[in-house]
């Protein structure tokens, strides 16, 4: 190809592109997936944050004031500063209308071979795809739901939006209460509805058919497909707490009801009651799997999930930790789209705040609600025993009350239990672990130092700890792309121990413990 001597090879999730050197990562982003960044790459909003190694320019005062020490020093940058260079690579974690979307982007030279995604390790020769020329992979969250669309082995957009079944509840328990009082056909209505929508409206953005789609992989936890498929989630609501269904199972679009009637839709296994098949497609997404010596998941959300490796073993659990972490359920809060709080910090006697998309805050999300708390605890307005003498605000109306910081304290305490609970089972320390996998949503813009300080993770070295943004969607995304994860993920879901932390005394001391914050 003439000229191409002169220009870098980009593989954007396979797919090689030729670029000219220097040219801006965002606009490649943008031309190659059509995400919406806040400011329009003007350098302004801080959104499009990567992991980025190779031989990138240092970033400017700028940059850095924007990203801050504690990212610049986990190998964050903003993709809007940057130039493409030979031999680099960027891993990028980014929302996309109100979803997140994780992209996997690697560059090289034109003797460079095309790479797999940063969480495999392994080189998978010829995949075999689950679709032909249009596929899509759907994550159905308790509070939000993720889609994105595939085109020829290469992403053609995600979307995303709150899950319409919180009209009948905030979380699982009220919704499974609501399916057994009669609600069970208006729950599949809604998110059935809710993903055709998506469908419709990423094909057309694409220029394609929603009628089109050949394949559809569908993941969630166990609550969430139950509800999908109109099953009685009677199991799920008394001891012994045992699925009479853990799916693994094809169906088609038709008997779903979606829009892409004549297309195969794939439900993962699941491992348990409560520990769905989105924890299975999340452990394909981060790569955990092959990790040595042993590492822990934890996907925070509504429902807060952790997955423990541990030697030959792998062991889970589910503690219901409800919505504060996804900006729902509090005075103020709301997803991290623009005008939310995505960032507060307490300093020199004042509240310095970022707004996505800059303004007067709406709001506040997941990712401010952290820094929010944290600041309070370095203001001394909020002490550890989680007491707030009157509501805070950080800019006119937004801020925390006392019944927020309630939420937080419940939401923090359960997620920490949880992991705590398992470390004790296996005899493991914290110190011990490889790594430490944070997957969910708002976990791709969440401070670490924050969350370390609000008492959210164990003690665990900050350069171990890894952002892995929708890490479900990622694996249902695997698995569409090369049907050989199929079986992997089958494969995984029997094996997983799960603890039933219902009942459990550890968990219960771990709990009331953490309810605290620290000093």
């Amino acid at each position: 190809m003439e000229g191409d001597e002169a220009k870098i090879r980009f593989f954007v999730n396979g797919k090689p592109f030729f670029i000219e050197p220097g040219r801006k990562v965002s606009g490649l982003l943008n031309s190659a997936h059509g995400i919406e960044m806040p400011c329009g790459g003007r350098q302004a909003c801080g959104k499009c944050m990567v992991y980025a190694k190779g031989g990138f320019a240092e970033p400017s005062e700028t940059e850095k004031a924007m990203l801050g020490k504690e990212r610049l020093e986990q190998g964050i940058r903003l993709a809007c500063f940057l130039e493409a260079v030979p031999e680099g690579s960027i891993h990028a974690l980014r929302h996309m209308k109100d979803s997140c979307e994780t992209i996997c982007l690697k560059t090289s030279g034109l003797a460079g071979k095309e790479p797999g995604g940063p969480a495999d390790g392994e080189q998978r020769e010829a995949p075999r795809r689950l679709y032909r020329r249009l596929g899509a992979a759907v994550d159905i969250g308790t509070t939000t739901i993720a889609v994105s669309l595939h085109r020829d082995g290469a992403p053609a957009g995600t979307m995303g939006e709150w899950n319409p079944q919180s009209v009948l509840g905030a979380d699982v328990i009220s919704r499974i209460e609501a399916s057994l009082e009669g609600q069970a056909e208006k729950l599949a209505e809604l998110v059935r509805n809710a993903i055709s929508r998506l469908l419709q409206s990423l094909a057309e953005c694409a220029g394609e058919q929603a009628e089109e789609i050949e394949t559809v992989v569908i993941t969630g936890n166990t609550a969430m497909l139950y509800f999908l498929m109109g099953k009685n989630p009677e199991c799920l609501s008394r001891a012994p707490f045992e699925a009479d269904e853990l799916f693994g199972i094809w169906t088609t679009g038709e008997e779903l009801g979606l829009c892409c009637k004549t297309a195969k839709v794939y439900l993962p296994r699941c491992i348990s009651a409560f520990v769905g098949a989105d924890i299975t497609t999340a452990i394909l997404g981060t790569g955990i799997r092959g990790t040595d010596p042993g590492s822990m998941m934890v996907d925070v959300g509504t429902n807060g999930e952790i997955v423990l490796f541990w030697k030959d073993r792998l062991i889970c659990c589910a503690t219901a930790a409800g919505p504060a972490f996804e900006g729902a359920g509090l005075s103020c809060g709301m997803r991290g789209v623009s005008g939310a709080i995505d960032h507060v910090k307490w300093e020199n006697g004042s509240w310095k705040l970022h707004v996505i998309g800059g303004g007067t805050p709406a709001g506040i999300c997941g990712s401010g609600v952290i820094d929010g708390v944290a600041g309070l605890l370095e203001s001394g307005l909020l002490d550890e025993t989680g007491y707030l003498e009157e509501d805070v605000s950080f800019d006119g109306n937004v801020g925390l009350s006392a019944q927020d910081i309630r939420q937080v304290q419940l939401a923090k305490s359960a997620i920490r239990a949880g992991m705590e609970t398992l470390l004790l089972l296996t005899g493991v320390g914290s110190a011990e672990l490889g790594q430490l996998y944070v997957a969910g949503g708002f976990g791709s813009y969440m401070s670490v130092e924050n969350a370390e300080r609000i008492g959210l993770f164990p003690k665990i070295d900050r350069q171990r700890i890894r952002i892995c943004g929708n890490a479900a969607l990622a694996g249902a995304e695997r698995i569409l792309h090369d049907r050989d994860f199929e079986k992997e993920a089958s494969e995984l879901a029997k094996r997983a121990e799960t603890v039933n932390l219902g009942g459990n005394a550890a968990f219960q001391d771990f709990y009331m413990e953490q309810m605290m914050f620290e000093e």
